[in-house]
């Protein structure tokens, strides 16, 4: 950490002469001191803006694609007709959504629930289907000999079987969702991580606009870290294979 803090310092005063009156890149004091005025000036609540749309998408995204994934997994029919068309979808990115969002929600906050649920669920369904198929076959016999009912052998086997990939994929999505907030907000809105980025960016404030990033990286991390404690205690059979 001091290696990277001290690298940063030489390249910001080696960087320091940007043209006029902008620097190209801000020295850690910089944006430490740019970091601290915005904890005291509306730091919270932008915070909080961008948290209330990123769990909303996020769990909603999350929870539809590993329902839908189970359905597709199990039933071969509908996986054969819908996953091509999820794969197609797959590739293209979410700012290419963002037009049809606005069309379709508007400029306000369903709008941007939208693009991050579309993005965490196009990650989810992909381990949830996954996770549904990888489970042997010989263990479904198995169960239906020993007399389970669909719901049984669901409840009890496929469930907790997918339970697995479907953790790793809301992990992946973590990210694919938290990356995407950025994107709904810097298209429209006026609270929010993003919009107070597209305003610092705006006054060609260099260590404002890295403060905010920043910010976003340690909000990023720090869910990334309550995440995995709470995935060891949902599977703690993992940390013990990890082991």
């Amino acid at each position: 950490m001091a290696a990277a803090l001290g690298i940063w310092a030489i390249l910001a005063q080696m960087l320091a002469g940007g043209g006029g009156a902008i620097q190209r890149l801000a020295s850690p004091l910089a944006v430490g001191e740019q970091l601290a005025s915005y904890a005291t000036d509306g730091m919270v609540a932008d915070l909080r803006s961008s948290l209330a749309i990123f769990v909303a998408g996020w769990l909603g995204g999350g929870i539809l694609a590993a329902l839908v994934g189970l359905l597709l997994g199990r039933v071969t029919l509908l996986g054969r007709m819908f996953l091509p068309i999820i794969e197609a979808i797959r590739p293209v990115s979410s700012i290419a959504w963002v037009p049809l969002s606005i069309v379709w929600f508007g400029f306000g906050f369903s709008s941007k629930v939208f693009l991050v649920g579309l993005a965490v669920f196009l990650v989810v369904i992909v381990y949830a289907v996954d996770g549904c198929t990888r489970i042997p076959g010989e263990l479904v016999r198995t169960s239906t000999m020993l007399g389970m009912s669909p719901m049984q052998r669901f409840r009890n086997l496929i469930l907790p079987g997918t339970l697995s990939e479907v953790l790793i994929g809301f992990r992946v999505g973590l990210m694919a969702g938290w990356g995407t907030v950025i994107v709904a907000e810097l298209v429209a809105a006026d609270a929010g991580l993003g919009a107070h980025l597209m305003a610092v960016q705006r006054s060609y404030d260099i260590a404002a606009v890295m403060a905010t990033m920043l910010c976003f990286a340690i909000a990023g991390f720090l869910m990334t870290v309550v995440f995995t404690w709470v995935e060891r205690r949902l599977l703690p059979w993992r940390l013990e294979e990890q082991r």
